[in-house]
């Protein structure tokens, strides 16, 4: 369909426009070891609660969460009769998000249909091309410029006098207007729109109600493998503490959530921040009420922050080792170093908190030598869970123009760069074959020692829900004896 037809586009927007936000399925695409749990689109929902308050009719459809097929997401798409439709992809996902446009412009062909998300706002060009029954992408943050720009279009504006959007002119080229900034002012924006999730969905392995909160957006760090900051910037934004502790206890009383998973990329970056909202947890009496958990760097950790955060009810800390070896963690921009891994996760420990650990392999400076490296820190550092992750050259990223100026090919494939399940390099040094066998070995040797075994049946006495744990074991022992491991614990670009 062309642009120059869309209701939206020729300035002629119904009045009451129904807008569906939508996630598509692909929980079942990365397996389950380190982490069991499914969790709430929180950027469809933040955009919802805007577009609610502007007037829009909104819904949100998680089939992720839902676990429907890409035809049954269309069919329950075309069944709410949208006027605006918007799916929110990452890289292993456009190509799934192109397939649906196409078959929701089949159902829907009055529809516009909108892509947004990280892989959109780094390649929008890339984006339009796969999508092919796609009207528009909105790059970059777009909380409040989606409802924004929905209002401009029902105007009659033209697309090219929009901010952050690209889309195909008349003679079928794409064109991208600019991007100023960014949402400056995280607490202006008001609560997700959780009531439009099915918040029933989302549990923990021991059937606990769980949701993600946002507590800061951006990341100051300069890892060469990471998109964050092309989506978010380097400059860290953080909300104000209260306001966090207020959207918790309402998580709870509303949708019973009693654990809450920071998405925050490195929660304690600005530790006066951390020990702000723990003290305003103490100081409503929530960390007696929900337990919660968050990702950092082990270069931003000290023993009084760790205890602090464990006195407010924070249980796990998740932290990147990447590598044992000193010239792969240069050479990946961790800025870090192999004896501050050792000392954040003793740390950690020594306050209570359980831990997780990243491990980075394969990147193009890896060697057997570095690997080697690798397996002995990361039993030193003895960290209660892994997540081995396959190096993987996400579009916009550093390591992505590294290996295209060093000749290192990557699958064109995009389905396939999903960093848990398998490597898209051709490595100078190792097969797939080597690669695959040596991440399943890690694991294996890591998960089947006893220590790490009686650590996860501790974990099960302590929450009494043995059936929960059971089922998770369960999925984490046959992924590691079929040769598939991971978990959903950091975003893909």
């Amino acid at each position: 369909m062309l642009l120059q037809t869309n209701d939206f586009i020729c300035g002629r927007a119904p009045r009451d426009t129904r807008v569906l936000l939508v996630t598509p399925h692909y929980a079942d695409r990365v397996s389950n070891v380190a982490q069991t749990t499914v969790g709430p689109p929180l950027g469809l929902a933040y955009m919802a609660a805007v577009l609610e308050q502007r007037g829009f009719v909104v819904s949100i459809l998680d089939a992720n969460a839902l676990g429907l097929s890409d035809q049954q997401t269309a069919d329950a798409v075309a069944r709410r009769t949208p006027h605006v439709v918007g799916f929110t992809a990452v890289t292993p996902t456009v190509d799934q998000c192109a397939h649906l446009a196409a078959l929701v412009r089949k159902l829907l062909p009055g529809s516009l249909i909108v892509l947004g998300g990280v892989h959109p706002t780094v390649e929008p060009e890339d984006t339009l091309s796969r999508a092919a029954c796609a009207d528009l992408v909105v790059r970059g943050e777009a909380d409040t410029r989606f409802a924004e720009i929905l209002e401009a279009l029902g105007r009659g504006e033209a697309l090219d006098a929009l901010e952050g959007v690209s889309f195909r002119d008349a003679g079928g080229a794409v064109k991208s207007t600019a991007l100023s900034g960014r949402q400056e002012d995280l607490d202006a924006l008001p609560e997700p729109a959780r009531h439009l999730l099915p918040m029933e969905r989302y549990v923990g392995p021991d059937g606990t109600r769980f949701t993600t909160m946002v507590g800061a957006r951006g990341c100051p760090g300069r890892c060469t493998y990471c998109s964050v900051h092309q989506a978010f910037g380097l400059r860290l934004r953080n909300r104000a503490p209260a306001k966090v502790v207020q959207e918790m206890s309402n998580c709870l009383a509303d949708h019973g959530s009693r654990v809450f998973g920071f998405v925050d990329d490195t929660f304690t970056t600005n530790r006066k921040w951390v020990h702000e909202l723990c003290e305003e947890m103490i100081r409503v009496g929530l960390h007696r009420e929900v337990r919660w958990f968050c990702l950092t760097r082990v270069d931003r950790v000290d023993p009084e922050l760790l205890a602090l955060m464990k006195s407010a009810g924070c249980t796990k800390v998740e932290m990147g080792i990447e590598s044992g070896d000193q010239g792969v963690l240069d050479s990946l921009g961790k800025g870090t170093t192999t004896a501050q891994v050792v000392q954040a996760f003793g740390w950690a420990r020594q306050a209570g908190l359980e831990t997780l650990a990243f491990i980075n392999l394969f990147s193009p400076e890896e060697t057997p030598a570095s690997l080697k490296n690798t397996r002995a820190l990361l039993f030193e550092a003895d960290p209660d869970l892994l997540q081995a992750s396959f190096c993987t050259p996400y579009p916009g990223t550093e390591l992505a123009r590294r290996c295209e100026e060093a000749g290192i090919t990557a699958s064109a494939d995009l389905s396939q760069y999903v960093f848990l399940t398998g490597p898209v390099m051709d490595h100078p040094r190792f097969t797939r074959e080597q690669m695959l066998t040596y991440h399943k070995g890690l694991l294996r040797a890591f998960y089947f020692r006893p220590r790490t075994m009686a650590r996860i049946l501790r974990s099960a006495a302590r929450s009494g829900a043995w059936r929960g744990f059971a089922r998770a074991a369960l999925a984490g022992s046959m992924s590691l004896l079929t040769g598939r491991s991971g978990s959903q614990g950091r975003s893909a670009g």
